[in-house]
C-alpha cells in the first residue's frame, strides 16, 4: 500500500535524520521537508506559530501520514513503527526492546551530544571543558551499557534475519555522530557496537543521504567551530 508521507524538519540531522534514513532504507516514499537555517531563524520563525505545519506543541519534527499529523520524535518512531508494519513481524518482547533502545539512544546519546553543542549558547559563562569531558565520560558509560545489553539480546544475529528498523538507524546515526564530535577521544567502539556501525545494512543508504544533503548535527550557528573548540580542549 502506497501511503502519502511528508517528514518536515530543519535542514540539519538533529532529531530526524534516522527517521530519514530508516525511510529511505525501506524504499518508503516521502517528502524529506528541510525547514532552512539561518542565523536569525527566519524561516523557523515565519511557521512557528502555524500548527498545521509544526503541531500541537510548536516543534519540529512532525509527521504527515495520509493526512494525519504526528508530532514529537519518539511518538513518530512508535507510529511509523506500527503503521509500516514492523511492530507486527516481531514477537511482542522484541518489539518493546526496540523502544527501550530507542528511548536510550535519544534520550542518552543524541541529545546529550546536542546539548553540549549548545552548552555555549544555553548556557552562557558555562565551564566548556568540564561540560565536555562530564558528556564523554558519561558517553563511554552509557555505550559500555548499550554494548553488554545487545549482546544479551542478540541483536546483530536478529538483525539478519528480518529488515532494517527504527532502531538499527538510530543506532547508527548515534555512533556517527558521537565519532564525529569526540573522534579517537570515544576510544575504539566494543565489538558489537562496532559491528553495528562498520557493517550495518543500511550504512551505503545512510552515507548516500548524507553525502546528497550535507547537514550540521543541529541548527546551531557556527556548529563546526563549536566542533573544533570541544575538541581541542579535551586534547
Amino acid at each position: 500500500m502506497t501511503h502519502t508521507i511528508t517528514l518536515r524538519y530543519f535542514a540539519a540531522r538533529g532529531r530526524a535524520q534516522f527517521l530519514r534514513y530508516y525511510l529511505r532504507a525501506r524504499a518508503v516514499p516521502f517528502t524529506d521537508e528541510r525547514v532552512p537555517l539561518s542565523a536569525d531563524f527566519s524561516a523557523w520563525a515565519a511557521m512557528r506559530d502555524d500548527r498545521s505545519r509544526t503541531g500541537p506543541f510548536h516543534k519540529l519534527p512532525v509527521l504527515v501520514f495520509d493526512g494525519r499529523l504526528v508530532a514529537e520524535t519518539l511518538p513518530i518512531a512508535a507510529f511509523l513503527h506500527t503503521a509500516l508494519g514492523d511492530e507486527a513481524t516481531l514477537p511482542a518482547d522484541d518489539s518493546v526492546r526496540h523502544e527501550m533502545l530507542l528511548s536510550s539512544l535519544y534520550t542518552d546519546v543524541t541529545m546529550q551530544i546536542g546539548t553540549l553543542l549548545w552548552a555555549e549558547v544555553l548556557f552562557p559563562g558555562a565551564d566548556l571543558r568540564a561540560v565536555g569531558k562530564r558528556t564523554l565520560d558519561q558517553l563511554r558509560q552509557r555505550l559500555a551499557a548499550i554494548e553488554r545489553t545487545l549482546g544479551e539480546w542478540q541483536w546483530l544475529e536478529r538483525t539478519r534475519s528480518r529488515p532494517v528498523m527504527l532502531a538499527d538507524c538510530l543506532l547508527w546515526e548515534a555512533l556517527d555522530i558521537a565519532k564525529h564530535v569526540f573522534g579517537a577521544r570515544l576510544e575504539s567502539p566494543s565489538p558489537i557496537l562496532g559491528r553495528c556501525y562498520e557493517d550495518f545494512a543500511a550504512r551505503a543508504v545512510c552515507e548516500a543521504l548524507k553525502e546528497e544533503q550535507p547537514s550540521p548535527i543541529t541548527g546551531r550557528p557556527a556548529e563546526a567551530d563549536a566542533i573544533a573548540k570541544i575538541q581541542a580542549l579535551l586534547d
